[in-house]
């Protein structure tokens, strides 16, 4: 596993998903706390995968 693999929009995606989590928990707002968990676990997904080493459809 090889964290400089990660690219870049994955780290901006994540931060997103972070900023729309913590939104949604602050209004008390469940579609952008849902949402924002939503995106933070698939950009997880695809960041392991891209710090496996494992090629990604672009």
């Amino acid at each position: 596993m090889n964290l400089k693999n990660i690219k870049p929009t994955s780290y901006a995606l994540l931060v997103a998903g972070l900023v729309m989590l913590l939104t949604g928990t602050y209004t008390d707002n469940g579609g952008f706390q849902l949402a924002g968990g939503m995106l933070i676990f698939i950009t997880l997904i695809i960041a392991l995968g891209q710090a496996n080493g494992k090629k990604s459809a672009d």
